[in-house]
């Protein structure tokens, strides 16, 4: 019993850092957990308003939107968190102005490539994807918000800063303007035209605001201005940054193509209806998966700066401490939420979106994989394992590839499902297999 206890104490002795991390990660979980539910319910007023056809026009219009856009607008949030970590040990303010010019400058470029070859193909996808008449006309409308899109350089700062509050009052506050317009919509019968608005609505707003709440809090901190600022010298000081920036988005864009993508792939061999049901367990399943990115962006910048220190030990309390913790925790929630969810379904969307059942409850599955393993990520960026984080994912995606379209020519919507089991079982395991590994060598990557 002595040794358990020891050994208690020992993970738990995180100084600082675990009050902070509890503090920043209760305003987020707040704001999750109002974000989700306010989500929850958009969805349903949708679901109620439009139908399962419509909800499955919806998905794919925001699918290839966004899978566009991930495609070909890479975001520098986690190599700007890591380059600007060192920066904020030794207070080198110029030299992060600097930074953060080059961030919002690749966030400008990458926006008009995604937002101007989403406008070009968008003709074509509206046809091959039989989004009806005016389908051209919703792409070109949302596609349109993806030239104002500074949220990723928005977030690095704010992260470093530490002022994840302002995250969750932003998210929170559009996520309320977003339920209310899709009230008033559903009460005034507007059809989906009301609902392509409100996702135009939401994209501008998740652009631009935390970005300019990120200005200003730098200016506030005394920071100064980014307009005179040298993106080009920022290149230079900041060795390997671009092999950063595309390892670790490679990685995301693989992790995310398999919950973007598969959207567009499914419609190519069912029907809107069917989309529609996969959208429902997809968005309920997206709801819950908040948790694990509010523990990841609380978790980025301190592992960062603990590997930028030195205090190995202490990383790797922290992750064991996460991982334990979020363990428990989704552990305790499936069983009573995976029991309920015919009343839910039934209780929030109708009867007609019951065929969906089956599908939120496998979602549910690779749901608690993926937070379980929600330390992995920031953990490996941290350890500048951002080359085999790529490769680990890239294996998982080939897998997910692999079984895909048997698995969707043998069960549908509910085979797509099975196959981001097969993704996140691949993706942890292999993400464990690299901490642990690294972790006990003690090593990292430059």
């Amino acid at each position: 019993m002595s040794g358990i206890a020891s050994s208690v104490r020992r993970l738990t002795q995180l100084d600082e850092v675990v009050p902070r991390l509890l503090r920043s990660s209760g305003l987020l979980v707040a704001s999750t957990s109002t974000v989700g539910l306010l989500g929850i319910v958009t969805l349903a007023l949708t679901a109620r308003a439009i139908g399962p056809a419509g909800i499955g026009i919806l998905a794919l219009v925001e699918a290839y939107i966004r899978s566009v856009d991930l495609i070909f607008r890479w975001p520098p949030t986690q190599a700007v968190i890591k380059h600007a970590a060192g920066m904020m040990e030794t207070d080198d303010r110029a030299a992060f102005v600097r930074l953060v010019k080059l961030s919002f400058l690749i966030d400008l470029a990458g926006g008009c490539l995604s937002g101007g070859i989403a406008i070009m193909l968008g003709y074509w996808a509206s046809t091959w994807f039989d989004l009806g008449s005016d389908g051209y006309l919703y792409i070109l409308l949302v596609a349109a918000s993806l030239f104002f899109s500074f949220r990723p350089t928005g977030i690095a700062i704010l992260r470093l800063f530490d002022r994840f509050d302002l995250l969750a009052i932003s998210d929170a506050c559009i996520a309320l303007a977003r339920l209310a317009i899709a009230a008033v919509a559903l009460a005034l019968d507007l059809g989906i035209w009301a609902f392509v608005t409100l996702l135009f609505l939401q994209s501008m707003a998740d652009g631009l605001v935390l970005f300019v709440l990120a200005l200003r809090e730098m200016y506030r901190r005394g920071y100064p201005a980014i307009r005179p600022a040298s993106a080009r010298q920022a290149l230079s000081e900041n060795k390997n940054f671009f092999r950063f920036l595309f390892n670790a988005n490679f990685s995301q864009i693989l992790r995310q193509a398999v919950t973007r993508f598969d959207v567009l792939a499914l419609g190519l061999f069912v029907g809107p209806s069917a989309v529609g049901f996969y959208q429902v367990a997809k968005r309920s399943g997206k709801a819950m998966q908040r948790f694990g990115r509010t523990l990841t962006q609380v978790l980025f910048p301190e592992l960062a700066r603990m590997w930028v220190r030195g205090e190995r030990d202490r990383f790797g309390r922290l992750i064991l401490l996460v991982t334990l913790m979020t363990l428990g925790a989704v552990s305790i929630l499936f069983v009573p939420i995976a029991l309920s969810v015919p009343v839910i379904v039934k209780t929030l969307f109708g009867a007609d979106f019951l065929g969906a059942v089956p599908i939120v409850k496998l979602q549910l599955v690779a749901v608690v994989i993926n937070i379980a393993g929600v330390s992995f990520v920031p953990a490996l960026l941290s350890m500048g394992l951002d080359r085999q984080l790529m490769g680990i994912t890239s294996l998982a995606t080939i897998g997910f590839a692999a079984a895909f379209v048997p698995a969707v020519m043998l069960a549908g919507a509910l085979g797509a499902m099975a196959c981001h089991v097969v993704f996140s079982l691949l993706w942890f395991g292999g993400c464990l297999w690299l901490v642990v590994r690294h972790m006990r060598s003690g090593q990292g990557a430059v």
